[in-house]
């Protein structure tokens, strides 16, 4: 009999969600994801809400509450820039090169939307109970507690994804317990 060698070749073919802009690949599964589109709302409201409360500034309230103006105008332009940045990260798949890989992404954007809840909280809060009867302020309190919902779906969402990462961990990886074999252990001894 000769010996037959049989070769199986498998081929998976799968479809790319990239597409490239000017050389520069851009994701369209997170575009186009719900976490990604959050992201997008919360950066343009939060620039909405820095827009009204920067445009009403006046003599008579900044002497009182400019304090209380400065902290919501940094948190909501600080938001809007980390937003923007971490956005570009996922969209042209920097998460996912070289080094960046090492980096826990769902962790990050978790704690991220934690903190500017918290910091959005705050400057709501006390832009509203210090909103010196302008409009512009009340309606940069709103936008500001629009920014604050979206970051609460974010880290909704967020905190999910991380749970389920979690949960697929193959189970090779995890922590076995050792083997022993008595017979083995008293042949060495």
């Amino acid at each position: 009999m000769a010996d037959q060698n049989t070769t199986q070749e498998t081929t998976t073919t799968s479809t790319s969600t990239l597409v490239y802009l000017w050389k520069i690949p851009v994701d369209k599964t997170y575009v186009k994801s719900i976490i990604g589109i959050l992201k997008v709302v919360a950066a343009i409201l939060s620039l909405i809400a820095f827009i009204c409360v920067a445009s009403g500034r006046s003599d008579n309230c900044d002497d009182k509450y400019s304090s209380t103006y400065n902290y919501f105008e940094f948190v909501a332009i600080s938001a809007f820039f980390t937003l923007l940045i971490l956005w570009l990260f996922h969209t042209i798949t920097l998460s996912s090169r070289l080094f960046f890989k090492l980096i826990p992404w769902l962790l990050v954007d978790l704690i991220y939307c934690a903190v500017y809840i918290i910091f959005f909280l705050i400057a709501n809060c006390v832009l509203a109970a210090q909103s010196c009867g302008k409009d512009n302020n009340k309606a940069g309190t709103a936008f500001g507690f629009f920014v604050l919902f979206c970051y609460a779906g974010n880290a909704f969402l967020g905190f999910r994804d991380w749970q389920s990462s979690r949960n697929q961990r193959p189970s090779d990886t995890q922590a076995k317990s050792p083997d022993y074999n008595a017979e083995r252990n008293m042949e060495l001894y």
